[in-house]
């Protein structure tokens, strides 16, 4: 019987409190107070819902600051995005010219080269026979010219008849004919004139073949293995001179009319952050794409470094001079400064200060991006103060607050 009084003690205290503190809550709401956010690690948390508190110290380390919503006209300027891909004009397939053996390889992948360096050698008994050919047709080239030469002044001298020296003339036309037929074919395998000069029958490489390369660039791919018969079909390396790039964006139908040829682009890669690669519109496609109803567009982009790479993503601001001769025909967009406007997920957030260290989460609608501002669809009027350094703080915070029920950061 006592444990049971103790227990009806022990309740009735406890309702009791709880019964004070109800009424302490409701005497304070009739007053007009509010009540007291909950606080964690120095920051307080309103119970409204988007609501962000902090405490003057937090405010404090976190350096927010704050800019109007304004109405300004925006720069001719289209964001976008983009891929990079290799120049095609500075893009090499190196096969050979003649069929052979691959004697030895010199270049490897990723290596640099120069235009006209050696790639590979190939033996190849086509070449050798090549060259063999036009050495006999060079000498019996210098055989009929020095039978004509004879001819000639015997007949200058009434010795030789005419019939001789027309005969003489005729077999010094084929062995120039056949000579000059033997250094094309040479000329066609790669050989240059100075080369094809110096031809000589003890001329041990008669039939080694080299493969160069036809521009400077670096190697990207290599498919040769030594020994192995190659012919002209294959592709053996291929090169790249990576020193400019393109860039392909596509261009939504509605931006067309600011897009043209020899604008201006910039364009920013999250893996050198801060660095900007200039370049110029060098190609808009005629034909509209039915499906995203977008159109296809190149920019050729100065690449000095090689730090942008093929199959990167890239973001793409295009800059529209002949839309600033008309900037005083456009009507002002309602605008924030770039760092105010923070994605979450699908979303696009900012954060509006209502005083006292108190900021309001909100979802805006973005539009076009430029001169470091973006454009405010919807979301926002003329004149509120947005944060644009620190938001990402209050970010986290509201964040933490969805995740916790609107009790933890």
């Amino acid at each position: 019987m006592r444990r049971m009084a103790d227990r009806y003690s022990i309740s009735t205290a406890v309702f009791l409190m709880l019964l004070v503190a109800c009424s302490n809550r409701d005497s304070e709401t009739e007053s007009g107070k509010a009540v007291a956010p909950h606080t964690v690690g120095g920051e307080h948390e309103d119970h409204e819902e988007g609501i962000v508190v902090l405490t003057p110290e937090a405010a404090a380390r976190a350096e927010i600051r704050t800019a109007p919503v304004e109405h300004r006209v925006l720069d001719a300027e289209l964001s976008t995005t983009g891929q990079v891909d290799f120049d095609q004009t500075r893009l090499a397939h190196v096969s050979p010219r003649i069929s052979g053996r691959v004697h030895r390889v010199h270049a490897v992948l990723g290596q640099a080269v120069r235009a006209g360096q050696e790639l590979a050698e190939i033996d190849s008994i086509e070449l050798g026979e090549a060259k063999a050919a036009f050495l006999q047709a060079k000498a019996r080239e210098e055989l009929a010219r020095k039978s004509f030469d004879r001819v000639e002044g015997l007949l200058a001298d009434r010795i030789a008849a005419e019939q001789e020296v027309l005969e003489a003339e005729a077999s010094l036309r084929g062995a120039t004919t056949s000579l000059q037929t033997a250094a094309e074919i040479l000329r066609l395998y790669g050989l240059s004139q100075t080369q094809i000069n110096s031809l000589t029958y003890e001329d041990r490489r008669a039939a080694i073949y080299p493969l160069r390369a036809p521009l400077t660039g670096t190697v990207i791919e290599r498919h040769v293995t030594l020994g192995e018969l190659v012919t002209p079909e294959r592709n053996l390396f291929t090169l790249a001179d990576l020193s400019r790039v393109w860039i392909w964006i596509d261009v939504y139908q509605r931006d067309l009319g600011g897009v043209h040829i020899d604008d201006g682009a910039h364009a920013r890669v999250d893996a050198f952050p801060g660095e900007v690669f200039a370049g110029k519109v060098s190609y808009l496609s005629a034909q509209v794409d039915s499906d995203t109803r977008t159109v296809r567009a190149r920019l050729d982009v100065d690449n000095p470094a090689g730090k942008l790479r093929p199959g990167m993503f890239v973001e793409v601001e295009l800059v529209d001079p002949h839309g600033r001769e008309g900037a005083a025909d456009r009507l002002p967009s309602l605008t924030v400064p770039g760092g105010a406007v923070i994605r979450d997920g699908k979303e696009f957030l900012i954060f509006v200060s209502l005083g006292e260290h108190r900021f309001e989460r909100r979802v805006v609608l973005v539009g076009q991006k430029a001169g470091g501002f973006v454009e405010i669809l919807d979301g926002v009027e003329s004149g509120e103060p947005v944060v644009v350094e620190g938001a990402f703080l209050l970010k986290s915070a509201s964040s933490k607050e969805s995740l916790g029920g609107g009790h933890e950061h």
